[in-house]
């Protein structure tokens, strides 16, 4: 359909769209507030998805200034107590990285992949060093900030196969609810982790069957409307649960 097209553009009119969907499928009149609801959290996950792409291709440069002053505050939110000898040292494997240089790290994910580290640091120092500890038991230990980034492809993909439109519904479809989201993987990775990093591909592939589960399975209760790919779910009666779905890729 030409409106589930424009509703990915960056500007839309939502309002017309509404008008369309409404002639072309005779939504019922007590349902157009929802159905507009519904559209807007659509629209506004697409824009979030197009501004996580532009992160995404985003690629890590050492001689940005910026780039460099996050990776530096990254450390320093870590490693409190642990000043960095040198920009290039083998320091940084202390919080994860594979090498001397984390530049090379954030190839697949570019500059989200440390926004969202560092989301992680500044918000919850706490947590952050908690599970930095975690990650570097000798028996369990883990990559911390490769698994960092590796959450931010998954996180990525949730919001892209719209898996997590549920919970953008409740919480707000803004970088903010998506980072919000990251630190709760995070966390929640190292709750599930008991294993060594000769399992990690496996085992973070299991981890991710877990999430997406419970993403399928999750309902909210002050929900008006759920989206799932193309399609809306504009609840009729919140007494009764009776649903009308409305696939907006149809002709």
């Amino acid at each position: 359909m030409e409106e589930n097209f424009q509703l990915k553009e960056s500007i839309c009119d939502i309002d017309s769209i509404k008008g369309s969907i409404i002639q072309k499928k005779r939504v019922p009149v007590d349902l157009h507030v929802n159905l507009l609801n519904a559209l807007q959290v659509i629209y506004a996950s697409n824009q979030l998805l197009n501004s996580i792409n532009d992160s995404i291709s985003t690629k890590y440069d050492s001689n940005n200034k910026e780039h460099e002053d996050k990776l530096l505050q990254l450390w320093n939110k870590l490693m409190p107590n642990k000043s960095l000898q040198s920009r290039i040292t083998k320091q940084w494997i202390d919080i994860g990285f594979q090498g001397n240089d984390p530049a090379t790290d954030f190839r697949g994910m570019g500059i989200q992949g440390l926004d969202d580290l560092l989301f992680f640091a500044e918000h919850y120092p706490a947590h952050a060093r908690s599970i930095l500890e975690h990650a570097n038991d000798p028996l369990q230990w883990y990559p911390f900030a490769i698994v960092g980034i590796n959450i931010t492809k998954f996180n990525y993909q949730l919001v892209e196969s719209k898996k997590l439109q549920l919970y953008l519904f409740e919480y707000g479809t803004d970088e903010r609810a998506f980072q919000e989201f990251y630190c709760y993987l995070f966390y929640k990775f190292d709750q599930f982790w008991m294993f060594t990093v000769m399992e990690f591909e496996s085992r973070f592939n299991e981890f991710k069957f877990i999430v997406e589960k419970e993403l399928m399975q999750q309902k909210f209760d002050n929900t008006s409307s759920t989206i799932a790919p193309g399609v809306i779910t504009v609840l009729v009666a919140p007494v009764t649960g009776n649903t009308l779905s409305i696939n907006i890729n149809d002709p």
